[in-house]
């Protein structure tokens, strides 16, 4: 068995994808592995594909969209989308006739970044088909006009007339990847140089003030393996932006405080967390008889903990006390889906996926779903809305 075919089958796609990155050899490997005989081994390969940070592998990708099984499929589309390449324009405009809705979104949202304007998710077939089948027949003129039809900006539409005249088989397009990439600190994997190399963020030449500032809050050991070229890149928000993600990963030593647990039922929606409420506030929201049950001046020397153990004593049914050590907050929603959604991929798909038909989403991969963007499931959230 080859390493490739070992690594895909171990899931490391993010190794594939740099070993592809450094040999020429290795990316071979992986390129014989997108027709490899077990649909899992080319799925993962169409996945490491991206990790190549290689546009020319387009070419051998666009090759897999025709392949038999849908998740192999997706990847594909996928990995396009992540190029976007406008050599791929014809093959992602065949891809919105897939079966697939998550073919179709993926092709969409890759189409969005090349061709601007359309809703790309949303083009009726018939007009997918017209420039399929009917565009090498017609005329500049009437390719113009129709594409104005379907909202195109006239830029995309210029762009779309260049590249098309020249049949789509043009220089591969580096120019996008090279900025995603320099837009994004890259952390070395592996090895950690000497720390005394970046011992504190002043050590490297050519940082402002206020990002040496925001850097100086992660420990050395951080900071050593962060490549200069990628800190003199950053800018306040981006050094702001990297310090929180990193900080996620850092481990905690302070024990948490155990809080009363608040049981919420009936809840349909997830509440975003409010400020801490003063005393001045839970007053406030005490019934009428507590009110005239408790003096003003007793009120006044409670502490919010105490006023929100009264208020919660007082509330209806729907909200109670419990001295458990139970998490701060347990919400139950009516659609069972919506709790497993949250727990799986977080809040914010939940919201989005839960509005898609649950017959759509079965036999769709956790991972798969868990590896798609807002913007990916935007547009399959569109593809699947009738027309």
């Amino acid at each position: 068995m080859s390493q490739t075919r070992k690594l895909l089958l171990e899931y490391d796609t993010e190794e594939v994808g740099r070993l592809a990155r450094e040999k020429p050899v290795e990316k071979k490997a992986l390129i014989k592995a997108f027709t490899d005989s077990s649909d899992v081994v080319r799925e993962r390969a169409l996945i490491a594909a991206i990790d190549v940070a290689d546009p020319t592998i387009v070419t051998d990708i666009v090759k897999v969209l025709e392949d038999d099984t849908t998740n192999v499929r997706i990847a594909a589309a996928q990995a396009l989308t992540f190029y976007h390449q406008p050599r791929t324009i014809p093959d992602m405009i065949r891809g919105l006739k897939d079966s697939s809705p998550w073919v179709r979104s993926h092709c969409a949202a890759g189409l969005s970044k090349i061709l601007t304007g359309p809703i790309w998710a949303r083009i009726p077939e018939e007009s997918v088909e017209k420039i399929l089948d009917d565009f090498p027949d017609m005329d500049d003129q009437e390719i113009n006009k129709f594409l104005s039809s379907i909202d195109m900006k006239p830029g995309a539409i210029n762009r779309f007339m260049d590249w098309r005249a020249k049949k789509f088989d043009i220089e591969i397009d580096v120019t996008s990847l090279v900025e995603e990439l320099e837009g994004t600190p890259i952390l070395l994997s592996g090895e950690i140089r000497d720390s005394s190399a970046v011992a504190d963020s002043t050590s490297v030449s050519g940082l402002s003030e206020d990002v040496e500032t925001i850097l100086s809050e992660l420990p050395d050991e951080i900071l050593s393996t962060l490549p200069p070229e990628d800190l003199r890149r950053l800018t306040p928000k981006s050094a702001r932006e990297l310090v929180q993600k990193l900080k996620v990963s850092l481990p905690t030593t302070e024990k948490k405080k155990k809080k009363k647990a608040v049981k919420v039922r009936k809840v349909t929606k997830v509440k975003k967390k409010t400020a801490e409420p003063t005393t001045k506030s839970l007053i406030k929201q005490l019934p009428p008889e507590v009110r005239e049950s408790v003096s003003d001046e007793t009120l006044s020397t409670l502490s919010t903990e105490e006023l929100q153990a009264l208020l919660a004593s007082s509330a209806p049914e729907s909200v109670e006390t419990e001295e458990a050590d139970l998490p701060e907050s347990v919400i139950e929603y009516d659609d069972p889906r919506m709790t497993e959604f949250v727990e799986k991929y977080g809040e914010e798909k939940a919201n989005l996926l839960i509005t898609i038909p649950e017959a759509m989403l079965e036999g769709i991969p956790e991972e798969q779903i868990k590896e798609m963007d807002m913007e990916t499931l935007e547009g399959l959230k569109q593809a699947l809305e009738p027309r």
